[in-house]
């Protein structure tokens, strides 16, 4: 049309006139026909994106819920955290061009941040009121050994008590769980004091063999006997 519009040649004014109008009501016409197919692609491309933001809003909360409920442990909480960052990021990527979607993404994920947030601190003061428990058992069990070592005749016994006995093993139990829980400054306390109780003991059981003659009742003072 551009082409004829050019080269037309026409003498009679009117005639000529009659096509230029016909030709600008054809592009008038197509004009319309494009920016009406371009109107209902885009509208069409609004509402499939807003079906696919649908299901993928849905399946990410239900992600989020799941990795909530998995996450028994601090470290579990930071690790889903991440997860579902990088997952939300995809999804803001991919929707960018929708003011609206992107907002309501932002507000899930202070959602998100919050939940995991509210998690990791109770499961943290969960944990330090087992680490708690744990240490104030230990601290029970160890005097009743530190009073046990004391009462041996020989270190045989000592040494034996302190390989077998069901209390001692409790300590060593606990020391494990301490370090299970991440708290390995606490478990190696314990098990510095339950070294420290079996020493004491050994040092204990030597002053009395050397001071104490015919169990405890004969005292030795050099050459001299006490009754």
């Amino acid at each position: 049309l551009s082409e004829t519009i050019a080269t037309l040649q026409v003498d009679d004014p009117t005639v000529r006139t009659q096509i230029l109008e016909g030709l600008s009501e054809t592009f008038a016409h197509m004009n319309r026909v494009r920016a009406e197919l371009a109107n209902r692609k885009r509208a069409l491309s609004e509402n499939e994106d807003k079906a696919e933001f649908a299901a993928q809003f849905r399946l990410f909360g239900q992600a989020t819920g799941t990795a909530l409920a998995m996450a028994e442990t601090p470290e579990a909480c930071d690790a889903g955290l991440s997860r579902l960052m990088v997952q939300l990021e995809e999804l803001e990527s991919r929707f960018s061009e929708h003011d609206g979607f992107v907002a309501e993404l932002g507000k899930k994920r202070e959602e998100i941040y919050e939940a995991f947030a509210g998690k990791k601190q109770a499961l943290l003061d969960q944990k330090q009121k087992k680490i708690g428990n744990i240490v104030e058992a230990g601290k029970r069990i160890l005097e009743g050994v530190q009073r046990r070592a004391r009462s041996f005749k020989s270190e045989d016994e000592l040494n034996a008590y302190f390989a077998a006995d069901a209390m001692v093993l409790e300590l060593r139990q606990l020391g494990e769980q301490l370090l299970e829980l991440g708290d390995s400054v606490k478990s190696d306390e314990l098990a510095g004091r339950l070294k420290a109780a079996r020493q004491e003991g050994l040092r204990g059981l030597r002053d009395k063999l050397e001071l104490f003659e015919e169990g405890a009742d004969i005292i030795k003072l050099g050459r001299h006997r006490f009754s």
